[in-house]
């Protein structure tokens, strides 16, 4: 048995497993509003962990208004808030890195490929160029579904990072100017509205034609050289994004 609620494996903290498993209980109607949820000791067996991280996990849905505790009559399911959205207010490129640290990236999938035609020309990227690509999930601590669905490629010169994606919060940029001592200069941002597939739609649990916001970013080192790629589809509903404009140079023309 697991000891404390800080205690992680591939799935992130063993607290927020359990936070994903109840909403998503409750999602599914399986505990409909005043129905208690499973004791704490019941808990415990279930997920096989100590009873701090339990209460962990029950502290941390009480915060999201999706139950009550009281005393002598256990955890309570109660009328769910308005859907919670995950906020990302960025501005600058260690922005990108505090986003990375407080979301887990849940690998599905690593290939090598060879980026061409129509997909080099969507990922602006030169033809025929060979890169890894990591297929992910990001999840947010205390919500349920995932937050994004991610494709991630990185130039194979450092490709031994992939091993650590997913296994530390960081980003992979980070990553790379940790192992390589390469440093990233310049990060290109676009952001357009789309309309979720069949691939988005089962991996985000949508339906098919749901609106994403999908943002593309790639990452350039200091001497311009493209290093990174990323494509990330947010759910209309669980995202919004921030940015902070700033005057150069304290122009006021």
């Amino acid at each position: 048995m697991t000891g404390a609620g800080a205690a992680a494996g591939a799935e992130g903290p063993r607290y927020r497993v359990i936070v994903r498993s109840l909403l998503s209980d409750i999602d599914a109607g399986h505990y409909a509003v005043g129905d208690r949820l499973p004791t704490e000791a019941e808990l415990c067996d279930r997920f096989d962990v100590s009873r701090y991280t339990v209460r962990e996990a029950l502290r941390r849905l009480q915060v999201q208004g999706v139950i009550a505790r009281r005393q002598g009559a256990g955890s309570v399911v109660t009328p769910r808030p308005a859907a919670p959205r995950f906020v990302n207010s960025i501005d600058s490129i260690d922005g990108l890195m505090q986003y990375a640290s407080t979301t887990q990236l849940d690998v599905i999938s690593v290939e090598k490929i060879i980026v061409e035609g129509e997909q080099a020309k969507r990922l602006r990227c030169p033809p025929n160029s060979a890169w890894v690509r990591i297929a992910a999930l990001r999840h947010a601590d205390d919500l349920a579904q995932p937050i994004c669905y991610t494709d991630l490629y990185i130039t194979p010169a450092f490709a031994d990072v992939v091993a650590h994606v997913g296994q530390e919060r960081t980003a992979v940029h980070a990553m790379i100017e940790r192992q390589y001592g390469v440093s990233v200069r310049d990060v290109l941002q676009d952001i357009e509205a789309a309309e979720a597939d069949l691939n988005l739609a089962t991996r985000l649990g949508l339906k098919v034609g749901a609106p994403v916001l999908i943002v593309r970013r790639r990452y350039f080192d200091d001497l311009g050289t493209l290093i990174e790629l990323s494509i990330n589809a947010h759910p209309a509903d669980r995202f919004r994004y921030e940015m902070t404009l700033q005057r150069r140079g304290g122009d006021t023309a």
